[in-house]
């Protein structure tokens, strides 16, 4: 009976220190801004939800603001900077004077709304999968590692860049070769 009961009042004393335990806070946020259609910018602590939900959440003065990709222009949440196109974030892997490179952050939902018109979106290749854009071009291109020569043949016609493997810093060195080159 005495084994029972100190078994149970250990047990009862476990519970409780575990529960006075902070966890770990879901709500983990990093400064940063973000940058509305009209260039202004908003500053505060950022929640980043771009993979999970394709959306930032803002925390300004208090105030808890939601903003998906088709809101914005962009944003800088901690030490990453993205821009958004066609309702999707893009992570900015490296930019150079008439070339960036991005990669694409998170898969747009099926209907978005412009207003009260809703809109179907669907964008190219998958989470992850790297894009190039140059300068005053609104597409982007999907640089894949079997398109990688004839994209890199395209942008850098004067000045042939090549990637001998295919990866992010192989795909950032040959871009920044072609960018110098122009």
């Amino acid at each position: 009976m005495k084994r029972t009961f100190s078994l149970i009042a250990f047990s009862l004393l476990l519970h409780a220190v575990v529960m006075a335990q902070p966890a770990g806070d879901p709500e983990a946020t990093v400064s940063g801004q973000i940058t509305l259609p009209d260039n202004s910018t908003v500053s505060g602590s950022i929640k980043d939800n771009i993979r999970k939900k394709g959306e930032l959440v803002v925390v300004n003065g208090g105030k808890k603001t939601k903003y998906k990709a088709g809101e914005i222009n962009g944003a800088q949440v901690g030490a990453v900077n993205y821009l958004t196109w066609n309702y999707t974030f893009y992570e900015i892997l490296w930019q150079g004077t008439t070339l960036t490179l991005l990669r694409k952050a998170n898969e747009p939902a099926g209907v978005q709304y412009n207003g009260s018109d809703a809109v179907v979106v669907s964008s190219e290749g998958n989470v992850d999968d790297l894009f190039v854009r140059k300068k005053g071009e609104a597409s982007l291109v999907l640089l894949t590692k079997k398109t990688a020569k004839e994209v890199l043949g395209k942008l850098c016609s004067s000045c042939a860049g090549s990637m001998d493997a295919f990866d992010t810093e192989a795909a950032k060195k040959a871009l920044a070769a072609c960018d110098a080159c122009k």
